[in-house]
């Protein structure tokens, strides 16, 4: 049930409930008085004002028509002191108490004040010590009248009644106001209980997140407005310890990363500086050792020029794809270029690399980042190639709107364990990293990003016997209805 409901409900069991209660009370209470009185305990009349009360209420139990309610409390009045007679067309329905007293006021009747000829009227009458009320009402067309006389009575006669009376009002009154309090209080502690409980649930669980521990999972058994605020309170403690992982791994591949960059800066600048000294040492003394000297430095600038040009384009590519347009890119005719191209340069390196189109496809990517994906995965695949005689071959199919394109060849592959760390910045299976000519270590890591960037996906897998391939999955650009 949902807090709203609660509410609403506390709040009609809050108006129903005391007024329910109120009635049980009074009904009791009501029986309670019945039974005093059939034991012996009436009310009596002592005064005029107490005579005027009765009659109204006598007037309102016959003309009110409540004789299976009401008559009863006609009960209460003691007998010997008082007399009733209900009429209808002159004919007696109705008649109680002591009749020796009906004789009484007779000769009122014969006051000047009282026109006996209309149909309705109201007569009352304080004598020495009688008391008398005369009344006339017409209901559907018959007439009725209502005669009751009281002798007046020694006063504190009903005192015990009288003190009966005074103790059920204030059982009644008080039972009433404990009612409602013990209501309120009992229907507050529900409503309390559903809205605190959870929002001290939710404050400790906030305290432990403050404290440093994301661990944290609240439940809540109520189908109510709480539960989501409870599950959205566990999703966040969970992304934020997701968050924190993901920092200290991201705090821990910057720091690998700045240490790797020095690395690979540190052992080509390492090699310049002990060639150019020994030129300016003249341990070069002749041209042919200063060709080879000036060959050696031209080689290792070239690395470092292909280092830095290499971290140019893994930063550039981690500001997104705003640091690189997209086009729309046919594959078919982007693949059959890029192999045209590069085909003298595989061919001098002994690479025989294959174009396979199955079925062509259009994307939405940049037609540089793709060649540099192509010509870093099979650049990776030449430099570290097991056999003089190498075979690479590029293959594009497409499978339910997405293009895949592989990259295989018949190398070494590489252990299993480091499938998964070979698209990690400045990682290579040599553990010495000390041939930085053999790569950057940034090839297939910006081949990874290059790819995320346009959406895709990218596998790495060995092959049996032998070799590596390389997947990616591109999805293809939706074409607008004709």
């Amino acid at each position: 049930m949902t807090i709203k409901r609660k509410l609403i409900l506390s709040h009609v069991v809050v108006f129903i409930v005391p007024i329910m209660m109120t009635v049980l009370v009074l009904i009791i209470s009501g029986l309670g008085l019945l039974i005093f009185a059939r034991n012996g305990n009436h009310i009596y009349v002592e005064s005029a004002w107490e005579f005027q009360h009765a009659s109204e209420a006598v007037h309102n139990i016959i003309f009110n028509k409540n004789d299976s309610v009401g008559y009863w409390l006609i009960g209460l009045l003691a007998p010997e002191q008082n007399f009733i007679r209900v009429t209808e067309e002159h004919r007696i329905i109705y008649s109680y108490g002591n009749e020796s007293l009906q004789s009484i006021g007779k000769n009122l009747l014969e006051d000047p004040n009282l026109n006996l000829a209309d149909k309705e009227f109201t007569y009352t009458n304080t004598l020495e010590n009688d008391f008398v009320y005369f009344e006339r009402q017409t209901f559907n067309g018959k007439n009725y009248s209502l005669y009751f006389v009281s002798e007046r009575s020694i006063l504190d006669k009903d005192k015990v009644l009288e003190t009966a009376l005074q103790n059920t009002i204030c059982f009644v009154a008080l039972s009433l106001i404990i009612f409602v309090l013990a209501t309120s209080w009992l229907l507050s502690r529900f409503i309390l209980n559903n809205i605190l409980l959870p929002l001290k649930k939710l404050q400790v669980g906030a305290e432990k997140i403050q404290a440093g521990d994301l661990n944290v999972t609240l439940s809540h058994g109520s189908d109510d407005e709480i539960k989501p605020v409870m599950q959205t309170f566990n999703l966040m403690a969970e992304k934020l310890s997701e968050s924190l992982q993901e920092s200290k791994l991201q705090e821990e591949s910057r720091k690998e990363l700045v240490a790797s960059i020095s690395h690979d800066l540190r052992t080509p600048l390492t090699t310049i500086k002990a060639y150019v000294e020994g030129l300016i040492d003249n341990v070069a003394d002749t041209p042919d050792k200063k060709l080879r000297y000036l060959l050696v430095i031209k080689k290792k600038a070239d690395e470092l020029n292909n280092l830095i040009e290499q971290l140019f384009l893994f930063s550039k590519m981690s500001l997104g794809e705003k640091a690189v347009p997209f086009e729309t890119i046919d594959l078919k005719s982007m693949l059959e270029f890029f192999v045209s191209e590069n085909l003298y340069v595989w061919q001098k390196s002994q690479a025989e690399v294959t174009l396979e189109i199955e079925s062509n496809a259009k994307i939405l990517g940049s037609f540089l980042l793709l060649e540099r994906i192509l010509s870093n995965i099979i650049g990776n695949s030449i430099k570290y190639r097991s056999e003089e005689k190498f075979s690479c071959k590029i293959r594009l199919n497409v499978e339910e709107k997405v293009a895949i394109l592989s990259v295989s060849d018949n190398g070494i592959g590489v252990p299993q364990d480091s499938l998964k760390k070979l698209t990690e910045p400045f990682y290579r299976t040599d553990k010495a990293r000390s041939h930085t000519e053999n790569g950057t270590g940034l090839g297939l890591s910006i081949a990874l990003k290059a790819v995320e960037m346009m959406n895709g996906t990218l596998k790495i897998e060995n092959l049996k016997p032998h070799g590596l391939k390389v997947v990616i999955e591109l999805p293809i650009l939706k074409e607008p209805n004709k």
